[in-house]
């Protein structure tokens, strides 16, 4: 970052109305098309957005910069398609190594969901162009006070200064910063760099944490950082500058903030509308609270997501997604609002991006819409129970001192509740409380995992770390232990389950392992089956359950061992798909379980059948070959060199694991695996649906679980073929064929004689004939029991018509129809007619103007019933 303190601005003032009357207002739109018509003009190419799932770059979780849909031109300027280019880019930066989730709404600037104005130049021209380029835009097309403008430049960039000379700016208006602020490289690896020269702007207010807003920042990629750290001079040097859309809207709409600027100011308006509609107090300022900015934030982040295939989940970009929509919602809960209501922000959104810059948002509403509603509604069942549990968490008067959420208690609100765990830690803070895995976390207690290893499954561990707590009368025990060999470090993968052995020989069931923090490995336990009293037991076994004590350690074989199975099925479903479909496929979640498994991924229609089959096939081959699964341990860079697929989790650290299925599959993962393919056959595809926009689900079953699944299947074939008297199920077929094409003629004959019989005269007795309260003559008719509802509404169309001066209401045990000719009757419609008879005979059912239907709570099967109960209903007043 850089130095503020070295930025000279004369004496400190809050910005008057003089200081700032010169400055023209633009909105985003207008913001947009100026920035993209100025550099079209200076020979750039117009680029559109592209999504934000990188789907070029496995190293990322979401697109972050402008730049990365380019990075390989940045590489390999001379395979551009284009030598200067200019874009609006989505962004995100919420999860994975970039991550300002934390921050929304409690600083100006900071967002998950952000657009970036960005030029480039592969090749083309260089740090002078660039830095002019710059400079005219701000000067000239948004005409910009040089005197509240301010650049940093690398303190060893003799050029770039000398440059920013030539612009006319003064030695003063020029800071000379560290490498550190002022040296740009893709991350710690080797790939293209060079320093940058960053522009800011003069707020002039001091009452900001930050007087100097940075508004742009120019890269020059001149040099190449070889994997021992050594820069060398690139041949082609390249430009990628990123200028942040909401914070020159702040600028030019003289905002403070970015969530006062129109796109953010369109959802605040619908935030407070709904408000006012559910009686909720509103807020007037012109600065919107801290939920209000994280409920508007949020909202454009999970919308745009959605709109490019991501879905919730737990693992990955879903469940980045996941985390983003129910923080939402419990800001939303704290203004005030308990039922679900983002969909009534969407025109609002819409709104905010009238200009039509990203048609996805119009075209995928009513998807988008329906993904955010499940997702509400699933939440919102748990959300008021998790928050009465915490309550009451916080009226303990044992916890009163130490002011920390038991692990036991943050664990549930997560696996029970659906809080995120930093969700529990925001609501712990905003009470002066902290979560107790803090604790863990602040002692070092980072487990090392030895579940990988077979012969580390039943082994002996210390326990190192416990807490005890009560879960109303049951007591819940939490532990880490080390060696851990137990799974439960995510990427889809359902987590172990066993058994601990204390050393007085008691036994306690593991029942959930998870990850309270990176590196740590938590336990669940509960007392082996049959204990009765399970204080009892906890006191039996205190002296026991103890840091430093040793116990024995038993996986349950069966659940891993079909756990993996599905693992490495996804690995080559992943792989199959993609040698299939002829295109990279992006995975967008998966769930492994021991008996099945669900692969969500990226693709813009349904497979056909033959795909499938082919897919299906293609595994199946695999599996059947064998081959022995490889695992490597290497540094990032190098596996995403290597060709490795990213199945992202939250983040990956310098080094990383790859499993690689030889000439099949390569993919970085931290789940476990099956030794040899060949024990994934049979592979059998379940099926393949819709998720959202843009994203297919297929589920599937492999090894032991798909023969078992084909034994359920053959189950009843036997019987079939027996009823059926089929020697095959070829034969079977046949005879069924000819079974329903045969149910299909009968079927046709009895539609013929229904319409013969609906056509004749009186059907079974004659109609009671009475009238409505203001003398529209009616007949009801009882219809035997015998015929049904289709007949009914044949015989009501007819009646309507060949009997049009009256009514008609036909009966059949609980059913009730309705028919009137609305060209014989102007005031009244069948709907009206139903609705009246059904205020007085209780029921339910609607329709429309000349027919409706419903049905009776009791049975109408006689003239008595029509006498004592339909007449009196059509004679009462309305």
């Amino acid at each position: 970052m850089y130095k503020v303190g070295l930025l000279r601005a004369g004496p400190r003032r809050l910005p008057t109305r003089q200081s700032i009357r010169f400055i023209q207002r633009l909105t985003s739109p207008e913001l947009r098309s100026r920035f993209v018509e100025y550099f079209e003009k200076q020979g750039h190419t117009k680029v559109p957005s592209a999504s934000l799932i990188p789907h070029n770059d496995k190293s990322l979780l979401f697109t972050n910069a402008g730049m990365v849909p380019f990075k390989e031109y940045f590489m390999k300027p001379d395979t551009a398609p284009y030598k200067a280019a200019t874009s609006i880019q989505k962004c995100m930066r919420a999860g994975g190594k970039h991550n300002d989730l934390d921050n929304v709404g409690y600083t100006p600037r900071h967002h998950t969901f952000f657009e970036m104005l960005g030029n480039f130049s592969f090749g083309h021209y260089g740090k002078q162009e660039a830095i002019a380029l710059a400079w005219r835009f701000l000067l000239e097309e948004l005409e910009l006070p040089l005197s509240r403008l301010r650049v940093t430049v690398l303190e060893s960039d003799k050029e770039g200064y000398e440059l920013w000379k030539k612009q006319g700016l003064p030695d003063e208006m020029i800071v000379k910063c560290s490498a550190e602020d002022n040296f740009w490289s893709m991350g710690d690896g080797e790939g293209p760099c060079g320093p940058c020269t960053e522009i800011f702007w003069d707020t002039m207010d001091d009452t900001l944490d930050e007087r100097w807003l940075e508004i742009w920042n120019l890269v020059f990629m001149e040099n190449y950082r070889t994997a021992d750290g050594k820069l060398t001079k690139l041949p082609l040097p390249c430009i990628d500058t990123g200028m942040g859309l909401e914070r020159m809207a702040s600028v030019l709409q003289d905002k403070r903030n970015n969530f006062q600027v129109d796109q953010f100011q369109q959802l605040i308006f619908g935030i407070r509308e709904i408000l006012k509609n559910k009686n909720v107090a509103v807020s007037s300022s012109d600065d919107p609270s801290a939920h209000e900015k994280i409920i508007a934030d949020h909202f454009r982040a999970m919308c745009f997501l959605i709109s490019d295939g991501v879905v919730p989940s737990n693992i990955g970009r879903g469940y980045v997604l996941r985390r983003i929509i129910r923080r939402a919602l419990r800001s939303a809960h704290q203004l005030g609002i308990n039922e679900p209501f983002l969909a009534e922000l969407y025109p609002h959104l819409l709104q905010a991006f009238v200009d039509g810059s990203y048609p996805e948002l119009a075209t995928r509403a009513s998807s988008i819409c329906n993904v955010i509603a499940n997702e509400e509604a699933t939440f919102l069942t748990t959300l008021n129970r998790g928050l009465a549990l915490l309550n009451n968490v916080f009226s303990q008067p044992d916890l009163q001192k130490s002011k920390a959420i038991p692990p036991n208690i943050a664990f549930q609100l997560y696996d029970t509740f659906g809080f995120p765990f930093d969700l529990t830690l925001i609501i712990a803070q905003e009470k002066g409380w902290s979560v107790d895995m803090e604790d863990w976390r602040n002692m070092n207690i980072l487990p090392e995992f030895t579940g990988y290893d077979y012969d580390l499954l039943h082994q002996e561990s210390k326990i190192v770390a416990i807490d005890t707590t009560k879960k109303g009368k049951k007591p819940d025990v939490t532990v880490s232990i080390d060696p851990c060999p137990f799974y439960g470090l995510g990427g889809g993968q359902v987590p172990d389950s066993g058994t601990l052995t204390l050393a007085n020989g008691n036994q306690w069931n593991v029942v959930d392992v998870f990850q309270p923090y990176e590196g740590g490995i938590a336990l669940r336990l509960s007392p082996k089956e049959g204990v009765k009293n399970i204080d009892q037991r906890l006191e039996e076994d205190k002296e026991y359950l103890q840091t430093g004590q040793l116990v024995r350690t038993e996986v349950d074989l069966d659940k891993r061992s079909g756990a993996e199975i599905h693992h490495t099925a996804t690995h080559l479903l992943n792989a199959g798909l993609r040698a299939i479909l002829k295109t990279d496929i992006v995975q967008a979640g998966s769930t492994v379980e021991p008996k099945k498994l669900r692969f969500d991924f990226t693709y813009g229609k349904p497979l056909t059948p033959s795909q499938l089959d082919a897919i299906e096939k293609w595994i199946n081959d695999s599996a059947k070959k064998g081959g022995a699964t490889q695992v490597h341990h290497m540094k990032l860079t190098d596996a995403v060199r290597s060709g490795a697929i990213a199945a992202f989790s939250e983040k990956y650290g310098e080094m990383v694991r790859v499993i690689e299925v030889p000439g099949v599959s390569r993919e970085l993962c931290g789940g476990t695996h099956v030794d040899n393919v060949s024990k994934l056959y049979p592979f059998k595809i379940l099926n393949e649906t819709s998720v959202a926009a843009g994203t297919r689900r297929i589920e599937a079953v492999a090894g032991l679980s798909c023969i078992e699944w084909y034994k359920k299947t053959y189950e009843p074939v036997p019987d079939i073929l027996k009823m059926l008297r089929a020697s095959s199920t070829k034969d079977a077929l046949s005879k069924l064929e000819k079974s329903m094409q045969q149910t299909r003629d009968l079927q046709k004959r009895l539609d013929t004689v229904t319409e013969k019989l609906a056509t004749a005269g009186e059907v079974i007795v004659h109609p009671v004939e009475t009238h409505l309260y203001d003398s529209v003559p009616v007949r009801v008719h009882l219809i035997d029991t015998d015929l049904d509802a289709s007949f009914m509404q044949k015989r009501a169309n007819v009646l309507k018509e060949t009997q049009a001066g009256y009514a008609h209401i036909l009966l059949s045990k609980n059913n009730i129809v309705v028919a009137i000719n609305t060209s014989k009757f102007h005031e009244h419609t069948a709907n009206s007619i139903l609705r009246h008879v059904l205020k007085h005979v209780k029921g339910g059912g609607g329709g429309q103007a000349e027919y409706a239907q419903g049905r009776l709570a009791e049975a109408i099967s006689d003239v008595d019933g029509i006498e004592s109960k339909i007449v009196p209903a059509l004679r009462a007043r309305a």
